[in-house]
C-alpha cells in the first residue's frame, strides 16, 4: 500500500524497536560491572550468537530453496500446456479443437481466476474442472494409427506433468514450516539484542546506531524468511509468467493466421481466443482425396481463419 518493500519496512523497523529498547533499558536497569563480567558475557554472546546465526541461515536457505524450486514448478506446469496445445495438431477432427480449447482455458483460468485464489490461500475448482476434463479428453482418445500412438504418448507424459505441478502449488498454500519457525527466530533476535545492550556502559549515538546496524541485519533476514513462506502473496509473490506468456502466443498466432483453427472451433474477434462452434457437426464420412488435402498443405490450401464477431 505504501509503496515501499516489505522487507525494508520490516528492516526499519525492527532498528527503530531496538534502539528503543536500548534507552529504555539503559534508563530503567542498573548499568553492570562489565570488568566483573566480560569473560562471562563473551563466553555466552559468542554461544548465542552462533546458534542464531546457524539457526537463521539455514532457514534463509531452505526458503530460497523452496521458493525457487516452486518457481521452476509453475514454468513447468506452463510449458507442459503450450506441448500439448502444440501436439494436439496431430490429433483428428473433433478432438484437436477440443484439446486445443481446453488447453487455452485452462491457462485463462489459472491466470485470472486461480492465481487471484491462491494468495487467499484457496484453489480454483473450475481450474481443476478443465483440466480433468483435459485429462479426460486425451486418455480417452483411441489412436488409429502409430503416428497418433506416440502424439497419444506425449500428451499423457505433458498431462502427467501439469497435475503433478499443480499438486505441487497448491501444497505448497499450506507449508507452513517457515512461519512455525518465525516465533523462535524473534526470540533468538531479542535474545541477541539483550546482549548487545549488556555490553553499553552508557548511551550514546554511535552505540544507538550500531545496535540498529544489527538489527537491521536480524530483521531482515526474519523478513526474508516470511515473505519466502508466502510465495502467492506480498511483494516476492510468485507470478504465472509462463501461462500469460502461452496466451500471448496463442493470440498473436490466431491473429496472424499462421495456423488455421481445427474443425468444430473459431476464433472470437474481440479477445482473439479459440472458442468451440456449438453449431458444428462433425461430417459422418470424408472422401479420402478430401482428407489427404487437408492434411497436408502441400497438395492444396489449408482450411481458411475461421473469426467470428
Amino acid at each position: 500500500m505504501t509503496g515501499i518493500p516489505a522487507i525494508v519496512l520490516f528492516s526499519i523497523g525492527s532498528a527503530l524497536l531496538a534502539m528503543l529498547g536500548f534507552i529504555a533499558v539503559r534508563k530503567l536497569s542498573k548499568p553492570i560491572n562489565l570488568d566483573e563480567h566480560q569473560t562471562f558475557l563473551d563466553a555466552m554472546c559468542n554461544i548465542v550468537g552462533t546458534l542464531v546465526s546457524i539457526l537463521l541461515g539455514l532457514l534463509v536457505a531452505a526458503s530460497l530453496d523452496t521458493y525457487q524450486a516452486l518457481e521452476t514448478t509453475i514454468d513447468l506446469e506452463a510449458n507442459a500446456a503450450a506441448e500439448i496445445f502444440k501436439l494436439s495438431r496431430g490429433l483428428p477432427d473433433p478432438l484437436q479443437g477440443q484439446v486445443q480449447t481446453l488447453c487455452e482455458r485452462y491457462c485463462q483460468e489459472v491466470v485470472n481466476i486461480e492465481w487471484p485464489a491462491m494468495a487467499k490461500g484457496q484453489a480454483s475448482h473450475e481450474a481443476f474442472k478443465t483440466g480433468a476434463e483435459l485429462t479426460d479428453a486425451i486418455v480417452t482418445f483411441k489412436p488409429s494409427t502409430n503416428g497418433e500412438t506416440n502424439i497419444q504418448a506425449s500428451l499423457l507424459q505433458s498431462v502427467e506433468a501439469i497435475g503433478n505441478c499443480r499438486r505441487a502449488r497448491i501444497l505448497a498454500l499450506t507449508n507452513s514450516k517457515s512461519q512455525i519457525l518465525l516465533p523462535l527466530l524473534v526470540i533468538c533476535a531479542v535474545t541477541v539484542m539483550l546482549f548487545t545492550y549488556l555490553y553499553v556502559k552508557r548511551v550514546s549515538a554511535l552505540q544507538a546506531v550500531l545496535i540498529g546496524c544489527v538489527a537491521v541485519v536480524l530483521g531482515g533476514n526474519i523478513s526474508l524468511v516470511y515473505l519466502l513462506s508466502k510465495p502467492f502473496d506480498g511483494d516476492w509473490k510468485l507470478q504465472p509468467r509462463g501461462f500469460q506468456l502461452n496466451l500471448k502466443m496463442l493470440r498473436e498466432v490466431y491473429r496472424r493466421g499462421i495456423f488455421a483453427p481445427a474443425a468444430g472451433t473459431y476464433i472470437d474477434a474481440k479477445t482473439h481466443m479459440l472458442r468451440r462452434d456449438p453449431d458444428y457437426k462433425p461430417p459422418q464420412t470424408a472422401p479420402a482425396e478430401t482428407t489427404a488435402t487437408q492434411n497436408h498443405p502441400a497438395l492444396g490450401s489449408p482450411n481458411p481463419l475461421r473469426v467470428r464477431n
